[in-house]
């Protein structure tokens, strides 16, 4: 949808065929950006749409919108690993999604693509923090210098030495890093933002399969200029 006096009125939504998606803008700038899923299947790729006039149009094929851009593959349909775009008043843009090629309970993937023109020209690459583990709803933010964040809940499957997967007894943990200006292969250093477990997995979750201990209230915000970032995130009592 959208709206040019603050919300006091919105236009006819726009069909934008395809899986998930998540939309970003420039807060003074004319540029929206659509990130999405191709379609919504068990693989294919991870595309963005760009428009250069504030979203304006009467439709996605009608409007201002670019041609759906391909970004990057996905392998696997994880059960919460959308891909969530955003931007900077620079010119920046990126996005962060999870693959699960193996499986719910497989080795998960991160995956990160990130455009310095406003979409036009993009680099994607796999950013996955764990030899082997769990990567959920990445989520990332950009400050106007351009520092590059990302956070997600985690699960590390070789935590305390042990490589037996998604079993009872692992800990979920929140993790944070962050990059000046990442180019193409660059590594996040994650590191745990609360030492506090936000999940502990339980027998059920394990002979079930169930990896929905933490659902989908997360997201993070940085300051313009990079110094600090702020997480909202859940941690399961029980």
């Amino acid at each position: 949808y959208h709206s040019e006096n603050g919300g006091a009125t919105f236009t006819q939504c726009y069909a934008v065929p395809g899986g998930w998606s998540t939309v970003a803008s420039q807060r003074h700038g004319p540029y929206v950006y659509i990130a999405q899923e191709n379609a919504d299947t068990q693989s294919g790729s991870v595309i963005v749409r760009v428009s250069d006039d504030h979203g304006r149009g009467t439709g996605i094929t009608d409007g201002t919108w670019s041609q759906p851009i391909e970004v990057g593959l996905r392998d696997g349909n994880c059960p919460e690993g959308y891909p969530v775009v955003n931007n900077n008043e620079g010119g920046t843009v990126a996005v962060v999604w999870a693959d699960c090629p193996s499986g719910d309970i497989g080795p998960w993937a991160l995956r990160v693509a990130v455009s310095y023109d406003n979409g036009t020209n993009w680099s994607s690459w796999n950013a996955t923090p764990f030899e082997s583990g769990i990567n959920m709803y990445p989520f990332v933010s950009i400050s106007e210098d351009d520092v590059i964040s990302i956070a997600f809940y985690g699960l590390d499957y070789g935590q305390s030495g042990a490589e037996d997967g998604y079993v009872a007894g692992k800990e979920w943990y929140l993790y944070a890093g962050a990059l000046q200006s990442p180019q193409e292969n660059d590594t996040w250093e994650f590191s745990i933002a609360d030492p506090t477990p936000l999940h502990v997995v339980t027998d059920y979750e394990e002979s079930n399969s169930d990896v929905h201990a933490l659902h989908d209230f997360f997201e993070t915000v940085i300051s313009p200029d990079g110094t600090w970032i702020g997480i909202a995130y859940q941690q399961n009592v029980g």
